[in-house]
């Protein structure tokens, strides 16, 4: 049995194998809300996609700032299957050190969990040059969206409108999220942990997707 070239190919192996079963059961307003291996690989589809539609390429890095949630996990997985990199970031971060961890990564996409995450962004701004969109998972507060479904001058979407956007991404480009799995290979990066910082700024540690493995 051939060994995987990447941890997306790990997860679709696991959806293959497991469809049905339950992969992730989350809080709701009604008790709990349960997700399939199927289900969950559907919705990851459909982010991964919209952050293709968004120009992603392959070890670009995606910041993700957010407490633990479902749409956190979500998050990661679809950009391993674009073939993104995530770089993460702490929920409790000051502004500072966020402008200074997204920037140092060369982040060009964003998914943060709330306004109190995309104001500390908004706050630095200025300071990280390549960030192009940021992606917010709970919009309440933000007001009503533009008619194109965004917010600040098109910079900031909702996590829907991603997925939205990945729904007609594959509509066009069908195999664009199998394509993107395909084309991974071991040495490439797949996520990005910076350090507390405690004896200077914080410092990236690369983990590549054939490190990942190992610890699988």
């Amino acid at each position: 049995m051939s060994q995987p070239q990447s941890l997306a190919a790990v997860f679709s192996e696991r959806v293959r194998q497991l469809a049905q079963k339950e992969a992730f059961r989350s809080p709701s307003a009604t008790g709990w809300t349960s997700l399939t291996w199927a289900q969950t690989d559907a919705q990851v589809r459909e982010l991964a996609a919209g952050l293709l539609s968004l120009g992603l390429q392959r070890e670009e890095r995606v910041a993700l700032a957010s407490a633990t949630r479902v749409e956190w996990v979500l998050s990661d997985l679809a950009v391993i299957l674009a073939g993104g990199a995530t770089t993460t970031v702490y929920p409790n971060t000051q502004a500072t050190d966020v402008a200074y961890i997204v920037a140092d990564s060369e982040c060009v996409l964003a998914i943060v969990e709330d306004q109190a995450q995309l104001d500390k962004l908004r706050a630095t701004r200025a300071q990280m040059p390549a960030l192009r969109t940021v992606i917010v998972i709970d919009t309440g507060g933000l007001g009503a969206p533009g008619d194109d479904g965004t917010w600040h001058d098109g910079w900031v979407i909702s996590l829907e409108e991603l997925a939205q956007r990945g729904r007609d991404h594959l509509a066009a480009h069908p195999t664009a999220v199998d394509d993107a799995v395909a084309a991974l290979q071991p040495e490439h990066l797949v996520t990005l942990i910076y350090t507390s910082g405690t004896t200077g700024r914080p410092k990236g540690v690369e983990l590549t997707h054939k490190l990942s493995l190992i610890h699988i």
